[in-house]
């Protein structure tokens, strides 16, 4: 159980980026929406503050500590291309970005409180206080109606009319991190080649390993854990049965070996959308 932390990306209205609200609250600082432009997740340009996301341990998402985008509804997002998902590449990296799957009754498992159960309800991490987000669900009494969360705890469930532009309900998006077509490889485990980088902007290095044929995981479940393969630091194996993370100062310290030292070396990794990513940030950065 844990999470790390990211910073990367701005929303954006059309071509102009959108402050990163300081009291995502009502009545508090979250943009809104105009009702008319394209809205979108792209790389910070100039001196905006970057989006904060939230990676739980072995999963492979990062979801926004707050809501981003008030006074927006289910149908701006849906047709902005959210409900679905839609890639987008933010520092070199890959990513569908997309709304929560928060239930569509409450009390069934879902997608959001599965984050909860992995990271905490802390509003001071989650910022639910006040604010609903919309999920993708549909609620089941009402087809009109969307399932939104938050407000009064981080698990409290409610519905709202899918074309209802309110306040108090707004955009928290999602990644996931996707293969890329355009591949350089950068190491080759077990005779296959690989192209290996680490999601960006973190506080430590939490690498993603990216097969250069795409049907290397293809029979792997989607969100299998699997420990496989070693991190090298200046040469030395790290090991990854410490909750104590060791430190490095670039990229280039850091090599991935098929070498065997012992179990306690392996990797832990959970694979998805062709792709395996650290379940956590394996080293801190100096």
């Amino acid at each position: 159980m844990g999470y790390d932390i990211f910073k990367f990306g701005a929303l954006y209205l059309g071509d102009k980026a959108q402050h990163f609200p300081e009291r995502p609250a009502v009545n508090g600082d979250i943009p809104q929406y105009d009702g008319s432009s394209t809205i979108s997740i792209s790389p910070v340009t100039r001196e905006e503050e970057p989006i904060t996301w939230i990676k739980p341990y072995g999963i492979n998402i990062l979801v926004a500590d707050r809501v981003l985008l008030a006074k927006v509804s289910w149908e701006d997002l849906d047709r902005n291309g959210f409900v679905n998902g839609k890639e987008i590449v933010i520092e070199g990296q890959h990513f569908r970005c997309r709304l929560l799957h928060v239930g569509n009754t409450e009390g069934v498992p879902n997608e959001w409180d599965k984050v909860l159960d992995e990271t905490e309800e802390d509003d001071a991490l989650w910022h639910w206080e006040n604010m609903y987000f919309w999920g993708s669900d549909v609620s089941t009494f009402e087809v009109l109606r969307h399932s939104i969360r938050g407000y009064f705890s981080a698990r409290y469930w409610n519905r709202s009319s899918a074309t209802g532009r309110y306040t108090d309900v707004g955009f928290r998006p999602v990644l996931e991190p996707l293969a890329s077509d355009n591949l350089v490889f950068n190491c080759t485990l077990d005779e296959q080649d690989f192209c290996w980088s680490t999601i960006p902007n973190g506080k430590g290095f939490c690498p993603i390993l990216q097969p250069t044929q795409k049907n290397v995981f293809a029979n792997v479940p989607d969100r299998q854990r699997v420990r496989m393969y070693t991190l090298l630091k200046k040469g030395r194996p790290v090991r990854m049965d410490t909750n104590r993370k060791g430190k490095y100062q670039d990229v280039s310290q850091l090599k991935l070996t098929d070498r065997y030292f012992g179990e306690e070396y392996l990797i832990p990794w959970t694979i998805s959308n062709g792709i395996a990513v650290a379940n956590k940030v394996l080293l801190q950065k100096i």
